[in-house]
């Protein structure tokens, strides 16, 4: 099985990112729907959830809900972390869904 590596599906180099930035591919729950975000690495997860909404058009109606995992480096974004203390690399396959549309109500 031949797989493509993240260059050739068209993710800048490691040598074209601004080390200021973290660039992941953000797929929106529900959707399927990929999009490409650029992040500054010192945010937390609720400072960034409503920036990354913002650059991929996601609403909710509860911010606080959202959530975010991991999916190339299998872990759950936690709240009050930076991303600098996570293992996120660029280019990083991240889901994001709305953890409150999971929930039925009663």
């Amino acid at each position: 099985m031949n797989r493509s590596t993240v260059k050739e599906i068209g993710f800048a180099g490691s040598e074209e990112v601004n080390s200021s930035e973290l660039v992941l591919f953000i797929c929106k729950g529900f959707s399927g729907e990929i999009c490409r975000v650029v992040l500054n690495p010192t945010l937390m997860l609720e400072e960034a959830i409503p920036m990354i909404a913002d650059q991929i058009g996601y609403y909710s109606p509860d911010w606080e809900k959202i959530g975010l995992y991991n999916l190339t480096r299998d872990f759950e974004y936690q709240s009050g972390i930076p991303f600098t203390e996570t293992r996120s690399e660029n280019g990083d396959l991240v889901m994001m869904a709305d953890g409150a549309a999971c929930h039925k109500e009663e």
